[in-house]
């Protein structure tokens, strides 16, 4: 199902070029039109308690104009969504990412993963093409309303995850919450950095110990492909002229560093596996290990990890820049370019990111990061409070709707490591600076991915060179691109 729509929407893509040129035959196919004074929300997931309310609200507020929730999120609705789209019937607030059938994915704090494909990723998962709907002018930017609200502008949120999901400057989705996927390593092994490149990589690894490992000793090349690379394809692709550089020298290395991944996975018991990888990396085997950054405490935590210091190099990148990325794990936003009242529409989207404080306590925080700068500081100072008035947490604490429950207080890596150990201003400050150097959104192109893995796979089995298959690789992503311009 997943490959079918990702087809289909490039389909979509294609054709939305043409919209106003479609011919009346079409209008059987389409929803009745709205009526006066009513904002269509097109929701891609099953329409939750929380949604519902916040509709209510709304509509309850307002004579003039109300919301009406337009559900795609059953069998066909993604399909049916697509053709009101080349039709020219754009629904006015629109959900960007459809979880899948198991719903929107919660990672509990004290796990650590590779990145959101590595546990998250639902077999029917779908990530609209926004960038692509952006660029061709079906979503309106959300910048100048954020800067023109009395309550926000540019300084009352945190810039860098949203400056991260910008398109030629411009803001066309809106999310509540955020958090930081990366890799992480031991700082005396790594080094002090928030990114580096594949020659600083392999740097540090030649003065690991015979034996070692870069990341877990059962990862396989199409695990460190599709959970660490995917992500980083962008670097290679020029969107706006339709060019690409998948013939550098940076893409090279990056497929010969797959090349000292095993082709398929040992078949072995989980927990056995899970505690080769702890061993490991309490004896310095293995070099990095992926982590969701979230709760300010996860710093602390990611030390514990590796017994010193950790730092948070992530992935390599052909300029040394950010080898992290922002991940919004639930409801994300978008306004149509063609909406039939803006201001309305903004004054329901920009409940994402208003001010939640009076709703929240700072012991019971839902372990991801807000994007309201307000509600990030006032987290830290009673983060740190309790810490300077020596208030210990309880588990009873995640004991709260949509909050996952730890199993224990701390588990063993050959050692206690403890999850509930108080915030310090070092690590508050090491937080911030790990959200300020990060500068990618987690967005998966599918089709990108799944051009480059085909060819990469004819590669690793033997039946083409390197400079055949990087040759491919190019012509293959230089049509995929001029398809979607």
């Amino acid at each position: 199902m997943k490959r079918d729509i990702k087809m289909q929407f490039l389909m979509l893509l294609a054709a939305l070029s043409c919209v106003l040129a479609l011919p009346a035959c079409g209008e059987s196919q389409l929803p009745p039109e709205p009526e006066e004074g009513v904002l269509i929300y097109a929701a891609l997931n099953p329409v939750d308690e929380k949604t519902e309310i916040s509709v209510k609200k709304f509509n309850d507020a307002h004579e003039d104009v109300q919301i009406e929730i337009r559900d795609y999120s059953d069998e066909g609705g993604i399909e049916r969504l697509r053709t009101e789209l080349v039709l020219g019937r754009v629904p006015d607030i629109m959900e960007m990412h459809y979880y899948g059938k198991s719903g929107p994915k919660v990672a509990v704090g004290h796990k650590y993963y590779v990145v959101p494909g590595a546990y998250a990723e639902s077999e029917d998962e779908y990530w609209m093409p926004y960038r692509q709907m952006a660029q061709k002018g079906y979503l309106e930017d959300l910048w100048p309303y954020i800067e023109n609200d009395s309550e926000l502008g540019r300084d009352g949120v945190l810039q860098p995850p949203l400056e991260a999901a910008e398109v030629n400057g411009g803001l066309y989705i809106l999310f509540q919450k955020f958090c930081i996927f990366t890799l992480i390593g031991r700082e005396s092994v790594v080094g002090d950095r928030y990114s580096w490149t594949l020659d600083e990589l392999m740097e540090a690894f030649a003065a690991m110990p015979e034996g070692s490992t870069i990341m877990r000793y059962s990862m396989t090349k199409r695990d460190v492909f599709f959970n660490l690379l995917c992500p980083s394809l962008e670097q290679f692709v020029d969107r706006n002229t339709g060019e690409c550089s998948f013939d550098s020298k940076t893409f090279r290395d990056l497929v010969l560093l797959l090349e000292g991944f095993p082709d398929e996975a040992v078949e072995e018991d989980p927990a056995a596996a899970e505690q080769e990888v702890r061993y490991r990396i309490e004896e310095g085997l293995q070099m990095l290990e992926g982590k969701m950054v979230d709760w300010q405490r996860d710093i602390g935590f990611s030390d514990a990890i590796w017994g010193e210091r950790a730092a948070f190099p992530g992935t390599p990148t052909s300029d040394g820049s950010s080898g992290g990325y922002f991940y919004a794990p639930k409801t994300i936003l978008s306004m149509s370019s063609t909406c039939r009242n803006k201001d309305a529409a903004w004054e329901y989207i920009r409940e994402l990111v208003a001010p939640q404080r009076n709703s929240l306590e700072p012991i019971t925080i839902s372990m991801n990061i807000p994007v309201n700068r307000a509600d990030y500081e006032w987290l830290i100072r009673g983060e740190l409070k309790q810490q300077s008035d020596g208030l210990q947490l309880s588990p009873e604490i995640f004991e709260q709707p949509d909050i996952p429950i730890f199993e224990e207080q701390h588990f063993t890596f050959g050692r206690p490591i403890h999850l509930l150990t108080p915030l310090t201003a070092e690590d508050s400050q090491r937080h911030r600076d790990l959200i300020d150097h990060t500068n990618r959104l987690y967005w998966p192109n599918g089709e990108l991915s799944d051009i480059v893995w085909e060819v990469l796979g004819t590669y690793f089995a033997g039946d083409l060179t390197l400079d055949l298959a990087v040759e491919r690789i190019q012509n293959r992503v230089g049509l995929y691109l001029n398809e979607q311009k």
